[in-house]
């Protein structure tokens, strides 16, 4: 049996129903936190500073923070309907390997359209009509053959829950808050808006793209990645391992290694064997794990893929709020019959709520040319769910 079959029975479930698939649009903007990349560089919202905290000792630890944590339901084993069980993560990773060999490259531009979402780190309103905000962010990253790149973003904020919603409107509803000023000259107002603000696209100052923290590569280097796993792994361990503290562990470079990887799989407009080779090194690195088939919250099919650290922790807060470590885990859910990561989570420790979450909306070579992000199909009320 080859793999596209082993994976195509994992699958032979029933397709979600059109009311489920409705929810899953209703609650599109439930389900990511992230970050907008720096300008002048793409990469995915990352906790990549943790992965050799627990091997570097109490110092490291300490340095890293992590400002606000991620909300709303998530789709990590137990936090989403798995249909099925069984199956190896190296069966479905070969198999979406075989399929991204075929992808096609050709078009303009590569596109990734993404959505997420961040809980804001303090308390709004007054007196006892006291709510958390979340901010929502549209992102779409348009790249050319010859590596010239744009970023565009739109966002706004509402009510993080049903609870939130209530004390927002006993506060009267306000849809703007204001939080200072910005440094530039002259000052501007920094403010909050729950109404879709004006959507940016920038172009990028400098075009580059990090694979390994401190290290960025031209389209043209990623161009010669190598197409071999077990070369580009071993590139890879290299620079994990120039990067990290000389005291980290084969536990920990690997644990970089598969986060990088999984990066390849849909951040960098690598070729498609670079991608194959990608999902072929992935395929057997220690601690990779199927969670079985599920959906995405927009009730796409596909298949959890689990990276699971054994030392590798993160500490939350900032400055002296630390509030605990935890291990991170990172899940992909892949579609092995396009080959396309539909979701990328990161949690900590048993936390419910990821700290990353992320939903690839679209991701591909596209004549379309870069603009700014489109106003959501439906914007209700804050408080309120918004189909895509």
């Amino acid at each position: 049996m080859d793999e596209l079959t082993m994976v195509r029975d994992l699958l032979a479930e029933p397709a979600p129903c059109p009311e489920v698939v409705a929810e899953g649009r209703e609650r599109l903007l439930h389900s990511a936190a992230g970050a907008v990349p720096p300008a002048g560089r793409i990469r995915r919202p990352a906790l990549r500073s943790a992965l050799a905290l627990g091997i570097t000792g109490a110092a490291a630890a300490a340095a890293l923070a992590v400002a606000t944590m991620g909300s709303g339901p998530g789709i990590f084993p137990g936090g989403g309907a798995k249909v099925v069980t069984g199956g190896s993560a190296r069966s479905v990773l070969l198999a979406a390997a075989v399929k991204a060999e075929s992808d096609a490259a050709s078009g303009t531009y590569w596109h990734v359209r993404s959505v997420s979402r961040t809980t804001l780190p303090r308390k709004f309103g007054h007196g006892e009509n006291r709510y958390t905000l979340e901010q929502l962010t549209l992102t779409e990253n348009w790249t050319t053959h010859a590596g010239r790149s744009w970023l565009g973003r739109r966002q706004w904020v509402r009510p993080k829950t049903h609870e939130d919603e209530v004390a927002w409107k006993r506060d009267g509803a306000p849809t703007r808050w204001c939080l200072g000023q910005t440094d530039t000259s002259p000052p501007q107002p920094i403010c909050l808006r729950t109404a879709p603000g004006t959507a940016s696209l920038t172009r990028f100052g400098q075009d580059t793209f990090q694979i390994t923290e401190g290290h960025d590569l031209t389209f043209t280097q990623l161009q010669r990645l190598p197409r071999d796993p077990d070369a580009l792994r071993a590139w890879l361990s290299r620079m994990a391992r120039h990067d990290l503290d000389p005291s980290a562990g084969t536990a920990v470079v690997d644990l970089n290694v598969e986060n990088e990887l999984s990066d390849l799989l849909v951040y960098h407009p690598v070729p498609p064997r670079v991608r194959a080779a990608a999902f072929r090194a992935l395929a057997d690195m220690p601690g990779v794990v199927s969670t079985g088939p599920t959906h995405d919250e927009l009730g796409r099919a596909g298949i959890g893929i689990e990276l699971k650290p054994e030392h590798a922790v993160a500490v939350l807060g900032g400055g002296s709020a630390v509030t605990g470590p935890g291990k991170l885990t990172r899940m992909l859910i892949i579609d092995p019959h396009t080959s396309h990561v539909l979701a990328d989570q990161t949690r900590i420790g048993a936390r419910p709520e990821p700290a990353i979450d992320t939903l690839i909306l679209d991701v591909g070579w596209t004549n379309e040319r870069p603009q700014r992000p489109a106003v959501p199909a439906a914007v209700p009320p804050a408080g309120e769910a918004l189909s895509a």
